[in-house]
């Protein structure tokens, strides 16, 4: 065993003892500090009462206000988080943004409503997520703090005023809808029904597409996943186990359904169905485009 006393002399010096520091001082101070009486102090008495009781109350009050604000905070983290991370909208204070675990379908082989061939099922899948929803309307007095500018355009003050604006969110569910109808086993049934992107010339369709296309890569870049995908072990019919890696993974989602009722709730009517002078035009001053931003 490790014996400490063999150790090698700390390189420091002993303080001398008391009666040696006696020695290094002269009879002339020897004799000038002795003659100073010595006072002495009282444990005891009313001061150091009052002391003692002064700390356990500072004491218990920091307790009570440490539990408060970690309690607090708990209690304010999803709020904290959305206006971190996130661009202001109504929804934030409207609807309340908050955070619960969920495991991902990431099943290579098995299907799911999602998932399927061009038709009304799937199509109604999509649907039921908010991907085809019109635009919401934005109050004038928390559009700035949306992002919105004062030139963007506004609904007229006689329908109710605001801007029109879509929830980015369901715009990114629409452009992967619209990347599902383009896949190759699906472009011909939804090109022969002619609808919304469909309807256009193929160039645009194109534009679209690839615009859709686009958002989305920027949308994965600038909330980029830094979860892990582990393995597996899997063993096809009739060959040894091998690596596979396991897609069902769990995440920290935000209250989509909530997010969702938000949007459909405040949709506008849809072009067809408002007056022709639903929208405030241009004032003088007012950025108008002229090619498409």
């Amino acid at each position: 065993m490790f014996d400490w006393k063999s150790e090698k002399t700390p390189e420091f010096e002993r303080l001398p003892d008391s009666e040696d520091a006696e020695h290094l001082l002269s009879d002339t101070e020897r004799s000038s500090i002795d003659a100073q009486p010595r006072r002495r102090f009282s444990r005891g008495g009313p001061s150091w009462l009052a002391a003692a009781i002064l700390l356990v109350f500072t004491a218990f009050i920091s307790a009570l206000v440490g539990a408060w604000v970690v309690r607090f905070e708990r209690l304010d983290a999803d709020a904290f988080s959305i206006r971190h991370t996130s661009q202001y909208s109504p929804i934030v204070d409207e609807v309340g943004i908050q955070w619960s675990l969920v495991r991902f379908n990431g099943s290579l082989l098995k299907s799911n409503a999602f998932r399927q061939d061009a038709g009304p099922e799937v199509d109604a899948a999509w649907k039921s997520l908010g991907a085809d929803y019109h635009a919401a309307r934005i109050p004038i007095e928390q559009a700035a703090r949306s992002g919105l500018a004062p030139d963007q355009v506004k609904v007229k003050e006689k329908y109710g005023g605001g801007y029109p604006a879509h929830v980015e969110g369901l715009h990114h569910l629409h452009c992967l809808n619209l990347l599902r109808k383009s896949l190759a086993w699906n472009f011909a049934y939804y090109q022969k029904q002619g609808l919304g992107p469909f309807s256009n010339e193929p160039d645009i369709l194109k534009y679209h597409v690839t615009h859709c296309l686009d958002t989305l890569r920027q949308q994965l870049m600038c909330t980029a996943d830094i979860g892990v995908l582990g393995q597996v072990w899997y063993q096809p019919p009739g060959k040894g186990p091998e690596a596979f890696v396991d897609f069902n993974t769990v995440h920290k989602c935000r209250n989509f359904d909530a997010i969702r009722e938000w949007a459909e709730k405040h949709q506008l009517p849809g072009k067809e169905d408002v007056p022709v002078d639903f929208l405030e035009p241009p004032r003088e001053g007012d950025r108008v485009w002229h090619s498409v931003p």
